[in-house]
């Protein structure tokens, strides 16, 4: 008895480390991507609703809305936003909503970033219009040098800054005619540019072009390498990219156009088009066309640009440096900002006053732009949306599996499309506007895209959580599958 109790002493010692063992074992890992330390406490909780929306506030400034505000705009959201942060937007009620949309592809380092803030106030409170045409200014200088140092390959220098995507369209397609001598162009279906002036006779929809007349003349449009919808019926690679054959063997040789083509515009992953990423051989093949033809390439980054893709810019997937590039959106962090940059020979053929802008360069959006931009290069923005994005393309395609309603996911980093479909062996397209109302209901932001409105995309601030993401597909899913059982009853669903 004596000895049973002296080994049991003996033994002590060693139960003593179990429970420190289990702690260690138990400890919670620290959170893979969290949200960043700048983020609003209340943005850390989305989604949270708390009134059925439009709530009261939001209903009283819709209502002097539609009294007074044009009725172009083409809202997809039935409340009053009053603030945002990190990946979050609260509206006038208290709602606070999960964003999938970065403000349309606006608000790459996050909602109200700290950097992009100060940068606006210290700025406003020194110098607020820069009078940039007419004199020089600090930040212009060096926000341009920032743009060419990260620019693909470094390749490119000379910016010109304006005011929006789509100026910056309007100013590219003034360059590639000053500095090739021709008038003709080469755009492709599903295209967006822009909704005024050469932006809109460059984007193929029909919807924004209806009532306008007659465009700009010399622009041909060719089909984009689509694979999900060939325009060809083919199946890629088997195809031997015949989009490309014909746009090189019948609409440049067979009197598509003159030959006498200044520019090709193109965006390397198509935004408004659905979220479309063309095969490897695109844009390479593009460029040798271009090359070919005495033509220039220019690539509209203005969704796809400032790290979107998990590449600061797309085309870098492609390994292709464009003559032109178009950038805007995220350009300005949330402040209006357009630019241009371009290959030094190129650019250099401007002369003084070949082109303008009252306030491209003004004091404001140089300070916010350059911080953004600073704050995506010095936060890792690229690698965390590459990571992110594989993360999210593999949540995604697991949803594929268990959802019939989804015909296809693509993209890159965090730009991915989902397209919705009724059947997945006919590909007939389901439109998408009920189940966005009831992700926004539940508290998602979710815009759409794509000739027939049923592409979902994903395209949340590149700041926002792993947990966040999951949570927002949560709810996507459920919307989803909510779709897939009216349509077994044969009817849709309401949005919420």
């Amino acid at each position: 008895m004596s000895e049973m109790v002296e080994n049991e002493s003996v033994a002590e010692p060693l139960k003593e480390t179990k429970p420190v063992e289990c702690e260690e074992k138990t400890k919670p890992q620290e959170e893979e991507f969290p949200l960043p330390d700048w983020v609003a406490p209340w943005a850390r909780e989305a989604p949270k609703i708390v009134v059925r929306a439009p709530g009261p506030k939001s209903k009283e400034i819709i209502k002097i809305d539609r009294d007074y505000v044009s009725y172009a705009y083409d809202r997809c959201f039935t409340f009053t936003i009053d603030r945002a942060s990190g990946s979050a937007v609260m509206d006038a009620d208290g709602n606070v909503l999960l964003d999938f949309s970065s403000g349309i592809a606006v608000q790459n380092a996050g909602w109200t970033h700290y950097k992009v803030t100060k940068a606006i106030q210290d700025q406003a409170a020194k110098l607020i219009h820069s009078m940039a045409n007419d004199a020089y200014f600090d930040k212009e200088a060096h926000f341009a040098k920032l743009l060419s140092d990260i620019s693909p390959n470094k390749a490119l220098k000379g910016t010109f800054f304006g005011n929006s995507g789509a100026e910056a369209v309007e100013a590219a397609f003034k360059l590639s005619r000053y500095h090739t001598k021709r008038s003709e162009h080469v755009a492709f279906f599903g295209s967006y540019h822009g909704r005024v002036g050469a932006g809109l006779a460059l984007s193929s929809k029909l919807k924004l072009r209806y009532s306008y007349g007659p465009m700009s003349p010399g622009i041909v449009f060719t089909p984009f390498a689509y694979c999900y919808r060939c325009s060809f019926k083919q199946s890629y690679p088997e195809c031997g990219m015949w989009c490309m054959d014909y746009l090189e063997n019948q609409v440049l040789t067979m009197g598509g156009t003159t030959n006498q083509i200044a520019s090709i515009f193109v965006e390397p992953i198509q935004g408004e088009g659905g979220y479309v990423v063309p095969p490897k051989e695109f844009l390479p093949r593009l460029k040798k066309i271009c090359d070919a033809q005495g033509a220039l390439l220019v690539m509209d980054e203005v969704q796809t640009g400032f790290a979107r893709t998990g590449k600061m810019f797309a085309c870098e997937h492609f390994n292709t440096v464009p003559d032109i590039l178009v950038l805007g959106k995220a350009l300005g962090g949330g402040v209006p900002l357009g630019a241009i940059i371009a290959k030094h020979d190129i650019m250099r053929k401007w002369r003084p006053g070949s082109h303008s802008s009252t306030f491209g360069g003004n004091a404001i959006t140089m300070a916010a732009g350059l911080a953004h931009v600073q704050a995506i290069i010095e936060e890792n923005l690229v690698d965390r949306a590459a990571k992110l994005g594989d993360y999210a393309m593999k949540l995604l395609k697991e949803m594929q599996v268990r959802r019939e309603i989804i015909g296809d996911v693509r993209g890159r980093g965090l730009m991915i499309g989902v397209e919705l479909v009724k059947n997945q062996y006919t590909k007939e397209p389901h439109e998408a506007t009920n189940i966005q109302g009831k992700c926004w209901r539940a508290g998602l932001m979710t815009i759409t895209a794509g000739f027939y409105g049923n592409v979902f995309r994903i395209a949340p601030p590149l700041c926002i959580s792993k947990a966040q993401l999951e949570k927002g597909f949560e709810i996507f899913e459920q919307a989803l599958k909510d779709e897939e059982e009216f349509l077994k009853l044969g009817t849709s669903s309401p949005p919420g």
